[in-house]
C-alpha cells in the first residue's frame, strides 16, 4: 500500500491510466481505470480496510501439523497396543489406541484433503482474476502494464494449465506482468530455507526405509508439503509469470520505489519487433522466442514464445486449447473417433441470444495409460467449440480439460463411459460457423465437426420459442445440484439430448422437449405438433402447453410413439400460436427397426 501511495505522490493527474483490482476468493475492483489520482487514492484507502483471505495462514500450517502429529502419535499407540497384545497384554487397551488412532487419522486426512481442495481454490481465484483483467487490458493498444503484488503463487497441478494460458494471454494483450514480493526484505534467503526444508523431508524418507515416509505420514503428504515450500519461493510462479512476459520480479526489498520506476522506464522505453517465421504451420505448438543483443553488459526482457495457433479475435488460449485449434488446420480435417456436437436455441428474455452447446462422445477410443506402477490409469483430452462469423472472426470459444485417474482395476469401467460437454454460451443475432473439435493428449489424435447456427434477432415483446430437442434420457438430480437456469432442467430432470442417434422401434416412443416464451397479457398460446416425411404430412395433433413458472417460460415434454412409424427419417414440428402470432421450431428424427 504504502509503495502505491508513495508513486501516486502528491500529483493530481497520475502519468497514465491505472485500475486498481484485488484477487482473493473474487475479483474486486477498487478504482477503475484512471488519471485522477484522488480516485486512486480513494481505492488504496478502501483496500487497506478490508481483510483477506487466509489461505495456507500460520494457523493453519499449525492446525494440519497438530493433525498429523495426534495421527501418528495415536497410530504408534495403536502398534505398542497390538504388540503388547502378541506378548499376552491387554485387549481392552488394544480396541481403545486402534479407534483413537482411526479417528485420528480421519481427522488429519479430513485437514488434508481440505487444504488440496483450498490450495486448489487460490490458484483458481488467481488466474481467473489475472485472466479477466488481462482480457480487459487486450482492447487498448500498445504496451500495458500489470503490477502484481503477492508473496507467492499457489500454482497446484490442477491449475498449471490455466496459469499457463495466462501467460499466453497475456502476451497475445501485449501485457507484460511486474511481480512484486509483497514479504518484503527476508531475514534469510528463501532459497537456502527452501532447500533445507526439501533436503530434511528427502533425508527422512531415505533413512526410515518404509514406502511411506516417516513418523507415519504418507509419503504423497511429504511430497505435497515439498511442493508448498517450493511455492513459497518468489521466483517459482511470481517469477515464471514475470520472465514469461518480458517483465519483471521485485524481491527481497522494502523499497519498491525502484520497481515504480523501472516499470514507469519499461512503459515509455522498449522495442516493438516483428518477424515471419519459417514454419508457416497453425500446428498449436509452442514455439519459443530468444532475443538476443550484441551490446554487453545489459539484459534482454521479452515474451518467450507463443502458441501457433490461427484464432481471429485474440482472445486468451489456454494451453490444452491450442492442440486442439492446430487441428482446425490439418487437410482433410481429422475423424478420428465418432463425436456428436449441436448447438440449440433458447432466446431467454434476458439473455436473447442463448445458445447451449452440447459435445457427445464415448471415452472408448481415447487414451488411458496404465501407471509405470501398474496401479493407477490416466486419461488427458479436451473439448473445445468455437463460434466464427461471417467476417471469419471468432464470436465464442468454450472448452474444457479432462483429465480422469482411477486405480487400475476400474480402468475397463472407464473406457466404457461417455462424456457431455455442456456449455450456455451467448451469442449476438448472426450467422455462424460452429467448429467442435476432441482432442486426445497422449495420441496427438483429434476429430473435427462443423455445422451452421444462425441466431434470429429475438424480439422480447414477440411470442418466442427455442429449439426442439429430442430425449435421450432423464437424470433426476438432488436439489442441491438444481441450476434454475439450466434450460434442459425440466421438474428436476437433466434432459440428455439425442444428437442425431437413431432411435429404435423397439423403444415405443421418444421424448422430446422445447420451451415457449409467451408475450404477457395475451391470451394462453396453443400448440400442434406436426410429423413430416419427405415434406408431407404424416400426422398432426393438438398438444395442451403446461402453466408458466415464475419467470413466465412454459416448459414442454412430450411423448412420440413409435409403433405405427415405419424406419425412415422424419421432420417432428412443434407449431406455437398465440393470438395472430405463430412460430415453430423442429427437428429430424431417424427411426430404425
Amino acid at each position: 500500500m504504502q509503495a502505491a501511495q508513495n508513486y501516486l505522490g502528491g500529483k493530481e493527474e497520475a502519468p497514465g491510466y491505472v485500475g486498481i483490482f484485488s484477487i482473493d476468493l473474487a475479483l474486486t475492483p477498487y478504482a477503475p481505470f484512471t488519471r485522477n489520482v484522488s480516485v486512486l487514492r480513494r481505492g488504496l484507502d478502501r483496500m487497506s480496510s478490508r481483510g483477506s483471505a487466509t489461505f495456507n495462514s500460520p494457523e493453519q500450517q499449525q492446525q494440519k501439523a497438530n493433525a498429523d502429529q495426534q495421527a501418528a502419535a495415536a497410530s504408534q499407540a495403536a502398534a505398542a497396543g497390538a504388540a503388547a497384545a502378541g506378548r499376552g497384554g491387554a485387549g481392552a487397551a488394544i480396541g481403545g489406541a486402534s479407534a483413537d488412532a482411526q479417528l485420528a487419522q480421519m481427522q488429519s486426512n479430513m485437514i488434508r484433503d481440505f487444504e488440496v481442495m483450498e490450495r486448489d481454490q487460490q490458484g483458481y481465484s488467481t488466474t481467473n482474476g489475472l485472466f479477466a483483467i488481462i482480457g480487459t487490458l487486450r482492447r487498448l493498444p500498445g504496451r500495458k502494464s500489470l503490477v502484481l503484488f503477492s508473496e507467492g503463487l499457489a500454482i497446484p497441478p490442477a491449475v498449471q494449465r490455466l496459469f499457463l494460458g495466462v501467460i499466453d494471454a497475456a502476451n497475445r494483450a501485449n501485457v507484460s506482468v511486474y511481480t512484486m514480493d509483497a514479504a518484503g526484505l527476508r531475514a534469510e534467503s528463501k532459497q537456502a530455507e527452501i532447500g533445507a526444508e526439501v533436503n530434511k523431508a528427502a533425508t527422512a524418507g531415505i533413512n526410515t526405509g518404509y514406502a511411506n515416509g516417516g513418523g507415519g505420514r504418507p509419503l504423497t503428504k511429504g511430497l505435497e508439503k515439498n511442493e508448498d515450500v517450493l511455492r513459497q519461493d518468489p521466483h517459482s510462479g511470481l517469477g515464471e509469470l514475470a520472465q514469461e512476459t518480458g517483465g519483471v520480479l521485485f524481491e527481497n526489498t522494502n523499497n519498491l520505489r525502484q520497481g515504480f520506476e523501472r516499470i514507469e522506464n519499461d512503459l515509455r522505453n522498449y522495442y516493438l519487433l516483428g518477424y515471419t517465421p519459417a514454419n508457416d504451420a497453425y500446428d498449436g505448438r509452442f514455439r519459443t522466442i530468444d532475443v538476443k543483443v550484441k551490446r554487453p553488459g545489459v539484459t534482454v526482457a521479452a515474451r518467450k514464445g507463443y502458441f501457433a495457433v490461427r484464432d481471429p479475435g485474440g482472445a486468451p488460449i489456454n494451453a490444452w486449447e491450442a492442440p486442439a485449434l492446430g487441428a482446425l488446420e490439418q487437410k482433410p480435417v481429422p475423424n478420428a473417433f465418432p463425436v456428436r456436437a449441436a448447438a440449440m436455441l433458447f432466446p431467454e428474455r434476458d439473455r436473447p441470444g442463448l445458445v447451449p452447446v452440447v459435445v457427445d462422445l464415448s471415452t472408448a477410443p481415447l487414451t488411458f495409460q496404465p501407471a509405470p506402477d501398474g496401479k493407477t490409469y490416466t486419461s488427458d483430452f479436451a473439448v473445445l467449440v468455437r463460434f466464427v462469423d461471417q467476417r471469419n472472426l471468432v464470436a465464442r470459444r468454450v472448452s474444457q480439460h479432462y483429465e480422469i485417474k482411477g486405480p487400475i482395476a476400474d480402468l475397463e469401467r472407464a473406457k466404457q463411459g461417455e462424456v457431455i460437454f455442456y456449455r450456455e454460451p451467448e451469442l449476438a443475432a448472426g450467422l455462424y460457423t460452429m467448429e467442435s473439435i476432441v482432442y486426445d493428449a497422449p495420441s496427438g489424435k483429434s476429430s473435427v465437426r462443423f455445422s451452421t447456427v444462425e441466431v434470429p434477432r429475438a424480439n422480447p415483446d414477440k411470442l418466442r420459442m427455442s429449439s426442439v430437442v429430442l430425449v435421450k434420457r432423464g437424470e433426476k438430480i438432488p436439489d442441491k445440484d438444481r441450476r434454475a437456469d439450466n434450460q434442459l432442467l425440466v421438474n428436476g430432470v437433466v434432459l440428455y439430448p439425442n444428437l442425431g442417434e437413431p432411435v429404435s422401434k423397439g423403444s415405443k416412443e421418444v421424448g422430446f422437449y422445447f420451451a415457449v416464451y409467451p408475450v404477457k397479457g395475451k391470451s394462453a398460446p396453443e400448440s400442434v405438433i406436426e410429423l413430416l416425411q419427405n415434406g408431407n404430412a404424416v400426422a398432426q395433433q393438438p398438444m395442451p402447453l403446461a402453466a408458466a413458472d415464475d419467470s413466465g417460460r412454459i416448459q414442454q415434454l412430450g411423448r412420440l410413439p413409435l409403433d405405427h412409424l415405419a424406419p425412415g427419417t422424419y421432420e417432428l414440428r412443434a407449431v406455437v400460436k398465440q393470438g395472430d402470432e405463430q412460430v415453430f421450431g423442429s427437428t429430424f428424427l431417424r427411426i430404425t427397426n
